[in-house]
């Protein structure tokens, strides 16, 4: 798995998981339930059959800044094709610092806060962002720690033919 480099050097807003190895792919992905900060209940459960991206972050994260538009690309481009996008934003950020968040970048899709790291814990993160991309049978495909210019580019080879299973058998 590779590990990008962190845009400009910037360190890493670490979680206390530090030391603990990031998402384990070809694994299931563990379960959960979130709340997203419109009041909607999120289960990975009730996402089987649907590619999953799960963006871990911090509302205060300049690589997440970065990255946040991309995401918010695939996740209008890519929706009607199975691709379901879910951000956590981690580090105990209050309600209205990510609805802010949110209006001020622009981004539509769902996310959530994750008190104490908790599901950060549960996936063993050590930065942000995280991306932790799910297949349709719940296996962890991909996890990319931190984010550089690029990264997206590899992610999207790796999602494309989840997206289309037809054309990744091919």
């Amino acid at each position: 798995m590779k590990r990008s480099v962190i845009v400009g050097g910037i360190a890493a807003f670490l979680l206390p998981g530090l030391g603990m190895a990031a998402p384990t792919e070809r694994q299931p992905a563990p379960a959960f339930s979130v709340k997203t900060v419109d009041g909607r209940t999120v289960r990975l459960s009730d996402l089987k059959g649907k590619v999953v991206l799960l963006d871990f972050g911090a509302v205060d994260c300049p690589p997440c800044r970065i990255e946040m538009p991309i995401i918010e690309n695939w996740h209008k481009k890519y929706a009607g094709r199975g691709l379901v996008v879910l951000g956590l934003m981690e580090m105990n950020p209050k309600l209205n610092e990510v609805r802010k968040m949110q209006k001020t970048r622009g981004i539509t899709y769902p996310i959530a806060i994750d008190p104490g790291e908790k599901l950060g814990k549960t996936y063993r993160l050590d930065a942000h962002p995280t991306t932790v991309l799910i297949d349709r049978k719940g296996l962890i495909v991909k996890a990319e720690t931190g984010y550089a210019r690029g990264d997206e580019k590899e992610i999207e080879q790796v999602m494309l033919p989840l997206l289309d299973p037809e054309k990744g058998k091919k």
